[in-house]
């Protein structure tokens, strides 16, 4: 076997085609012979051959627009590509731009967003044709809000305690700043306000004449 071959696999491309652009296909002769009558549109399959799913996206897409010229809708309408070889999989590294992540058909969209364990959803943006979207998008995450609990201290919404260190203080003159305090929340490992107090002091973070008004520990 010549070594220089490439290796190709198929995959199942699905085409749903609504009825209306279906019958302007059959008025410019244009037939697509396995297409079937699937409710309110058309439903049309061809395998396409590629080294990974990836490629196979790149190859379907460049077909799609050389053969119908978008008189069947957009890409990403129209295609959806199976996944027979669990290329697509959630992971730390994921993207939703990765051509190997989209136009993905039923079964792969719904596991990929389980797997994904709450970070990812459907995109549901129309998109453009020279913008298509993506299949799936990420959750936007809500802001860590911090709660204060003593002076200085706050906790977070995971319960997490924190301690606002002041790295460089504000310097004002005639009602002008002239320097911008600068400060950092430092995490603690303390699990309860008690432990986080003395953790404050041990570590040598509490700064006495940075408060004013109040002391850490009462």
């Amino acid at each position: 076997m010549d070594k220089n071959l490439n290796f190709s696999r198929p995959y199942l491309v699905t085409l749903k085609i609504a009825y209306d652009h279906y019958l302007n296909l059959l008025y410019r002769a244009q037939l697509l012979p396995n297409a079937r009558l699937n409710g309110d549109h058309f439903t049309a399959r061809k395998i396409i051959r590629g080294g990974d799913r990836r490629e196979v996206v790149r190859k379907t897409v460049q077909w799609f627009w050389k053969q119908f010229k978008g008189n069947i809708g957009n890409a990403h309408d129209v295609i959806r590509i199976n996944d027979p070889y669990n290329e697509v999989h959630y992971s730390k590294k994921f993207s939703c731009a990765d051509p190997l992540n989209k136009y993905l058909d039923e079964e792969t969209l719904n596991k990929l967003i389980k797997d994904s364990n709450g970070k990812l959803t459907r995109e549901t943006r129309k998109g453009t044709p020279h913008h298509p979207p993506n299949s799936v998008k990420r959750v936007k995450r809500r802001r860590k809000y911090h709660q204060t609990v003593a002076p200085r201290i706050s906790i977070s919404s995971t319960g997490a305690y924190y301690y606002r260190l002041t790295l460089r203080s504000q310097i004002s003159q005639n009602g002008k700043i002239l320097q911008k305090r600068k400060i950092q929340n430092v995490r603690l490992e303390a699990k309860t306000l008690e432990e986080a107090q003395i953790e404050i002091i041990k570590r040598g973070l509490y700064d006495p004449s940075s408060e004013k008004s109040s002391k850490l520990v009462s």
